[in-house]
């Protein structure tokens, strides 16, 4: 059995373009929807990327569901 193809870069990503196409942040609905049965250790770390990103750009108030 194969794991999922995703990983934490492909969360962080994900994360980043559509902040960057849209303005807003995805919160974890979205995030558990666009990477089903990604291995949920990968995916709260892409998540923390992000955020350690986004902390770079004083404009941004992430306000998503953080990894608990």
């Amino acid at each position: 059995m194969m794991g999922s193809p995703y990983t934490r870069w492909s969360v962080s990503e994900y994360m980043r373009h559509r902040f960057m196409n849209t303005g807003q942040v995805p919160d974890l609905d979205e995030l558990q929807a666009e990477f089903e049965g990604i291995d949920q250790t990968e995916l709260h770390e892409g998540i923390a990327e992000f955020d350690e990103i986004a902390g770079e750009w004083p404009e941004l108030e992430v306000q998503h569901a953080k990894a608990d």
